[in-house]
């Protein structure tokens, strides 16, 4: 009787370990979790994509773990997918989620089994996928070659304030040259190197001038009339040109009294031009012989019309004594 006592004791006791077993071995034969590297090689600094796969019955619930920027130790997440899943013909569900992984050191890294949580009904559990190892190698050293930059120099563009001095000093340079050679031609030359401005003189001026170099030379006392006349006629002019921007070495007779017509009127400044060159043209074109005393008188209107005609000082009152009237002025000749 103790005998068949305790062989039921032993009866219950098996019955009760294979209950407690039995579904743990079931979960061991549904749910299967994998971490899946698509190389186990990779560069310093290079990328390799890790996958997690869980495989689950259809209604039960399977947490994937959560990450932030680092898988384990040096090991870095550089990219996390969203977690797909598909069904299979036997009503399994495979869950999957994809990792691109990176390491910036090298060597041999471990990555141990990485952790789910499986929940049903009846029971939660944890399962781990298989351990995973990644090795990391270093760039190459060639040492046939020397040290070099990994990137040649760059040059960076000129500035305007960098090509500007060099700028300057071509100009300078040019400027010398020029000057050293301007200097030898006016030394050679006997000439002033720096030339003194000498102000141009007014018309009323020059004409005057001009008249008095005529008179002293005596053209008409030596017979040379023509002449005479046409230096008189030339004189007078370039006066008109001057004083009154009239084309009149380049326009006859006619054309330059109507012009100064115009502008005097018919004064007796006009009437002397008017004598005058008309005279000037018989003496020129037509070969007369005027006497001379006509002679002596057209000098002496030649004298008086640029004196009457000039430009005349503005008369701020300062002084008292007026003017003589310009037909009031004798000219010795």
């Amino acid at each position: 009787m103790e005998k068949i006592g305790w062989k039921r004791t032993g009866i219950g006791l098996i019955m009760v370990l294979v209950t407690l077993v039995t579904p743990r071995c079931m979960y061991a034969q549904v749910i299967r979790a994998q971490a899946v590297l698509d190389t186990n090689t990779i560069d310093l600094g290079g990328q390799v994509k890790m996958n997690l796969i869980v495989e689950k019955p259809s209604g039960s619930v399977v947490e994937f773990p959560s990450f932030n920027d680092t898988l384990f130790g040096a090991i870095e997440i550089l990219y996390k997918g969203e977690i797909d899943s598909s069904r299979k013909r036997d009503n399994q569900i495979i869950l999957s989620q994809q990792l691109i992984l990176t390491v910036f050191d090298t060597g041999l890294f471990y990555i141990p089994p990485i952790p789910f949580v499986y929940r049903s009904e009846q029971y939660m559990d944890t399962i781990r996928s298989a351990a995973n190892y990644l090795e990391v190698l270093s760039f190459p050293i060639d040492t046939a070659n020397t040290i070099r930059d990994i990137k040649g120099i760059y040059k960076a563009p000129l500035s305007f304030r960098e090509i500007f001095p060099f700028v300057l000093l071509f100009l300078a340079l040019i400027l010398i040259v020029w000057f050293i050679v301007y200097y030898y031609k006016k030394k050679k030359r006997n000439e002033p190197i720096m030339a003194r401005f000498q102000p141009i003189d007014p018309p009323d001026v020059v004409a005057l001038r001009e008249l008095d170099r005529l008179k002293v030379e005596k053209l008409w006392q030596q017979g040379r009339i023509k002449e005479y006349y046409s230096r008189l006629s030339e004189i007078i002019r370039i006066y008109i040109e001057g004083r009154y921007s009239i084309t009149a070495l380049e326009q006859t007779s006619y054309e330059i009294l109507a012009a100064v017509q115009d502008i005097l009127g018919r004064d007796s400044n006009y009437a002397m031009l008017k004598a005058l060159l008309q005279l000037s043209d018989l003496v020129k074109f037509a070969k007369a012989d005027p006497d001379p005393d006509e002679n002596h008188n057209q000098l002496e209107n030649a004298y008086l019309f640029i004196r009457n005609t000039r430009h005349q000082p503005i008369d701020d009152g300062s002084k008292s004594n007026p003017k003589p009237h310009p037909e009031n002025i004798n000219v010795e000749i």
